[in-house]
């Protein structure tokens, strides 16, 4: 039976904003686009539909069209912003909230969202500003307090961090992240042993919180207690078996004179990552201490060829050169590479502890001297 009318755009609309259903929204806003597309606040509304979906794509599309039809609406642009954000593209988030703030400047919101994408973009001063601007005179909340002070650390600023930490607390906030926070900052100011004790707390509060075990290992790791470090780096790659982590316990491995176990973890950390240079350098060394010169070789000059301009791996191959051939040619030659990547640290050449053991006899030659104080 034919309708006894046909719905118009209007019609369509309102029933559309009442609509709690996602999809049948877009179904019905589509149908208004169709017959009025200039009809901005349709093509927002399916903006907001597409974006609850998770279809992000045409969420851009449709705000754009939005921009398109209200130039000078800075909503317009903030609904746009929300989802790049979303999508992770940060950068053109950034550009439309600055434009919204032209358009609105006294508008809060606009700040705070740019804030948090200045800060996802690692523009820590940027994002401190626009925080700063949200709150005007205002006092922060708890929540707000925990989400500024890790912008604070991570720009090295630890007495802002430390006073939004103490306002967190005092406002009752006793999580696994108020802790973690608190270990951040005694992390930065070389506080390590309070940095441990915060650590802990998260990780009491939370026993998956994974950041917590590598900070905790890298504090215990400064107090050279390398089993407790071992130990958080063992609970963080079940939590997260990445390739850095790894080689973080590669490195641990090291430090206790484990090489064929740092071996086995940089292989690991290659197998996750096999263009990443640094397990290449860090397996080579440690084949080093277990006379594996072939092998040595190999994973050096497999780091060189992944990354031409770090110093550290010429100096590993000098090593291997010297060590296993006393071949002064070919262990000179690579010095002078690394001299010439400024590599900085040339007293560890002659100091047993660090890398003077691999020039051992060579390193009081005054060739050897001469190379390096040219």
């Amino acid at each position: 039976m034919p309708y006894a009318y046909a719905q118009t755009a209007a019609q369509l609309f309102a029933q559309a904003k009442t609509e709690p259903d996602p999809a049948t929204q877009i179904k019905l806003l589509t149908r208004v686009v169709n017959k009025a597309p200039k009809m901005a606040d349709a093509f927002h509304y399916r903006g907001d539909a597409y974006r609850s979906l998770g279809r992000n794509k045409q969420a851009v599309d449709d705000y754009t069209r939005t921009i398109e039809l209200r130039p000078k609406d800075p909503f317009r642009y903030y609904a746009r912003a929300l989802v790049y954000m979303d999508m992770g593209r940060n950068a053109q988030a950034v550009s439309d909230l600055t434009r919204a703030i032209s358009l609105k400047p006294a508008y809060r919101n606009f700040y705070l969202a740019r804030a948090r994408a200045n800060a996802a973009l690692n523009k820590y001063d940027a994002a401190i500003a626009d925080y700063k601007k949200y709150l005007g005179k205002r006092r922060t909340t708890a929540a707000l307090a925990l989400e500024i002070a890790p912008i604070y650390v991570k720009s090295y600023r630890y007495a802002d961090a430390q006073r939004l930490l103490d306002t967190a607390v005092k406002h009752g906030e006793d999580g696994a992240d108020v802790h973690y926070w608190q270990g951040r900052v005694f992390s930065g100011q070389g506080r390590a042993d309070e940095a441990v004790s915060a650590y802990s707390k998260a990780i009491h509060r939370d026993g998956t919180y994974a950041q917590a075990y590598r900070y905790r290992a890298g504090a215990f790791k400064d107090m050279a207690d390398y089993p407790a470090a071992l130990e958080d780096f063992t609970k963080l790659i079940e939590l997260q078996p990445e390739a850095a982590y790894y080689n973080r316990r590669g490195l641990t491995y090291e430090e206790m004179g484990q090489f064929k176990k740092a071996a086995e973890d940089y292989a690991k950390a290659i197998e996750l990552n096999p263009k990443w240079a640094i397990p290449y350098n860090n397996r080579g060394f440690a084949k080093m201490h277990l006379k594996d010169w072939a092998g040595a070789k190999a994973d050096l000059e497999t780091a060189i060829k992944l990354d031409s301009t770090a110093p550290t791996p010429y100096i590993n191959l000098a090593g291997v050169y010297w060590l296993s051939k006393k071949d002064r040619k070919n262990a000179y030659q690579n010095v002078d590479k690394a001299l010439r990547l400024n590599f900085r640290n040339i007293e560890s050449l002659f100091d047993e502890d660090q890398k003077g053991w691999m020039f051992k006899g060579l390193n009081q030659t005054a060739e050897f001297r001469a190379l390096l104080y040219k």
